[in-house]
């Protein structure tokens, strides 16, 4: 399924598809790549989503139908099907009462020790399924059913920076302090804002993420 409509005066969404799978975020990873690579001249920007691409172009070189029949013509070529390779990050976490907001009523929902549950939220290597609302946050799937949760009925005003947390299928770290309504299972060390530049493009979609657990000493001593 390849479907491209307006998305305003100077964008245009492209569909890859409806469900959200694997499989499809790695295509649409690929794509952005040809894409930007293909079209530099007219693309200000690409957001790739779970199921999507949005596409922003430059009026003043290229009209709508132009990019249209250009856009279709680069991702129906053959070279399309080339998959790019993701990179795996590794962010240490200390679970704990501490910095996990909801892990102890986590725990008490889903009859769990705290280790099982640790063992369970890190064996996972997570999918960069789409970039949220800062690019440093990622939103990674799929998080085990035995551990997720849905969002808190009542979001929290404030959550304080590298706060890792679960909601549905998901899970992610808060690179900045923010309110939200994931359940917050423990912490990150690691400064994933965007004071620091290199943040920018800390994470992309294909990208996976591994979380590596610390104790509270590893994490005051980072």
């Amino acid at each position: 399924m390849l479907k491209i409509i307006l998305a305003g005066e100077d964008s245009i969404l492209i569909y890859f598809g409806d469900k959200i799978k694997p499989e499809l975020v790695m295509k649409i990873s690929a794509a952005a790549e040809q894409l930007s690579q293909e079209l530099s001249d007219f693309i200000i920007d690409l957001t790739p989503s779970y199921t999507s691409l949005l596409l922003r172009y430059d009026l003043g070189k290229i009209d709508y139908q132009s990019l249209y029949d250009k856009v279709e013509n680069c991702l129906k070529n053959p070279s399309a099907g080339k998959i790019k390779t993701g990179k795996l990050i590794e962010i240490p976490v200390h679970y704990g009462a501490d910095f996990g907001l909801d892990l102890q009523q986590l725990l008490t929902q889903k009859n769990l020790k705290l280790e099982d549950f640790i063992q369970i939220h890190a064996a996972e290597e997570y999918l960069v399924y789409a970039i949220g609302f800062s690019p440093a946050f990622a939103f990674l799937g799929e998080v085990d059913k035995s551990i997720q949760a849905p969002r808190l009925a009542t979001p929290r005003i404030s959550i304080p920076a590298g706060s890792v947390g679960i909601a549905e299928n998901q899970t992610g770290v808060y690179p900045n302090k923010s309110s939200g309504g994931w359940n917050i299972i423990g912490r990150t060390p690691l400064d994933l804002s965007l004071k620091n530049p290199a943040n920018i493009d800390k994470f992309s979609i294909g990208d996976k993420v591994k979380f590596r657990p610390i104790s509270r000493r590893e994490f005051d001593e980072f």
